[in-house]
């Protein structure tokens, strides 16, 4: 009897430890997802030229990053609709003697807006973290000798070594508008993915908001800036901080079409004129290369 007991609680034990384990620190919520179809088409289209995605980790007390800024920024205006920026403020408690807001009591300094996120801190970890700032991501390539995250100083000749090269997958939009508030505080995204060419890794799409023209201050080397700039910000993932599964087998010719909405809550009080979205696709967490980033587009909302 003793034995059957001892059968019957290690069987227990195994089925518990069969359970699947979420990771730590990951944003779980559900896709924003309204429509989902894929189909594959006979004409495959023309790659499209490989965009560059550059994560720049930031915050408004890092002396530093504004450094960063400017040379995200530079790169973008040297190649236009070619190189998409996002300012991600990692947090809440990541980082935070660079990236909470100036609210020290006492303090002349009081920060106006929390830039901060969860997906922000998710997408951090998920990309390797780093125990200083500013630090970034081109295309979440992991290239020769390097780490995914590289000083901003890299930034430029890795840019160049994507910009020469096609994409495997062209994304586009799909409908009148693409990409519009539907209603005055609701964006619906049309979201078009077209593979060119066949790929084994699984692919997920992302969707993020971001907000331009945001007035706050800015540590910047040894003094303040009280009237920063603030630009790219990342206000809201659509989709999980991981992103969507594509799923589907991945051949020339698969298209995926997803429609996704998202209502702005009454407390994200966001310039619904200075907002943006940006669509990327990449890799799955599996791999060699894990959140490869393969295609960027940044989209301006329609009314």
């Amino acid at each position: 009897m003793k034995n059957i007991f001892k059968i019957f609680a290690v069987s227990l034990y195994l089925l518990s430890a069969c359970k699947e384990e979420i990771p730590t620190g990951l944003n779980l919520t559900p896709e924003r997802s309204v429509f989902d179809t894929t189909y594959i088409t006979n004409t495959i289209p023309a790659p499209q030229p490989a965009n560059v995605y550059i994560e720049d980790f930031t915050g408004v007390k890092c002396p530093n990053c504004p450094r960063a800024q400017a040379t995200a920024k530079n790169i973008a205006n040297a190649n236009p609709n070619r190189v998409v920026v996002m300012a991600i403020h990692p947090g809440p408690n990541i980082l935070n003697f660079f990236v909470s807001p100036f609210k020290t009591p006492g303090d002349d300094h009081d920060s106006k807006y929390d830039f901060r996120s969860k997906e922000g801190g998710d997408i951090f970890n998920i990309l390797g973290s780093s125990s200083s700032l500013p630090i970034g991501a081109i295309n979440r390539i992991k290239f020769s000798s390097e780490n995914v995250l590289i000083d901003d100083t890299k930034w430029n000749n890795y840019t160049n070594s994507i910009l020469a090269s096609n994409s495997k997958v062209n994304i586009d939009t799909f409908g009148t508008k693409g990409v519009y508030f539907v209603e005055a505080n609701k964006i619906r995204i049309n979201t078009k993915v077209t593979f060119t060419t066949n790929i084994i890794d699984s692919q997920y799409v992302s969707i993020a908001i971001i907000e331009n023209g945001l007035i706050d201050f800015q540590k910047s080397g040894g003094k303040v800036i009280e009237d920063y700039e603030h630009e790219h910000v990342l206000r809201r993932m659509i989709t999980p901080s991981t992103g969507s599964q594509l799923k589907a087998q991945i051949i020339a010719g698969r298209v995926f079409e997803k429609t996704f909405d998202y209502e702005i809550a009454i407390e994200e009080k966001w310039n619904t004129k200075n907002l943006k979205v940006i669509i990327f696709v990449h890799n799955g967490p599996g791999g060699t290369e894990p959140y490869k980033v393969l295609q960027v587009k940044e989209y301006k909302i329609n009314e």
